[in-house]
């Protein structure tokens, strides 16, 4: 009998010592996050900006500030508009967008492949119709050793939600309204998963650099 009960003590105690090894410690750390390969130097994008300012900007001020004569407005007059050099994305904003996606996404059985970035331009009454720029996730279209990313929208118009590519959902602008039109049947039932309004903000006065 008491043979038993040491073997039976024994057979616990491997099982408790077992059952420890595998528990993971409360000293142990998550891995660091490696840097991704599109790290810059802080140099590197301090000559993008530079080299953007000088080559693209100076031709964008130059165009867009002219009076309704025809006239160039001074650099010093409180009407000249200076160019748009960068955008602040509120970083939980973004994040939720990313969630939101994402979710959307995954309603349909899609892959995002990447997130683009497009160059824009708000009209004359919103933001004095400055450049910005509008964010949508791509999938990717086509097989047959022919590819392409192209972005994506929602389409809940049946009983089951759909990626569907967004020249589906839209009809191009004319040059002389500039103006989508928005009556095709399908508009009113697509979710968009296109992101805009961030603040814009030109370069400071007195220290146009990167910062």
């Amino acid at each position: 009998m008491k043979t038993l009960k040491m073997m039976a003590l024994c057979y616990i105690g491997v099982l408790f010592f077992a059952s420890c090894e595998q528990m993971p410690t409360a000293a142990e750390e998550p891995a660091p996050i490696v840097a991704p390969d599109i790290i810059i130097p802080v140099q590197e994008a301090e000559n993008m900006y530079h080299r953007y300012g000088e080559d693209r900007a100076n031709l964008i001020e130059a165009n867009i500030n002219i009076d309704d004569q025809g006239n160039p407005i001074a650099s010093d007059d409180p009407a000249y508009v200076q160019a748009t050099r960068s955008l602040t994305v509120d970083y939980k904003q973004l994040k939720q967008y990313l969630a939101f996606i994402e979710q959307e996404a995954a309603s349909t059985k899609t892959d995002i492949t990447g997130l683009r970035i497009y160059l824009a331009q708000y009209g004359p009454s919103k933001n004095n119709g400055r450049s910005t720029v509008f964010l949508n996730p791509v999938k990717q279209y086509g097989d047959g050793g022919i590819s392409d990313d192209v972005a994506f929208a929602i389409d809940k118009s049946g009983k089951e939600p759909k990626a569907v590519y967004v020249d589906q959902c839209f009809k191009v602008p004319s040059q002389r309204s500039n103006q989508a039109n928005l009556t095709m049947p399908v508009q009113g039932n697509i979710q968009s998963l296109a992101g805009n309004d961030f603040p814009f903000r030109p370069p400071p006065t007195n220290d146009p650099d990167y910062q």
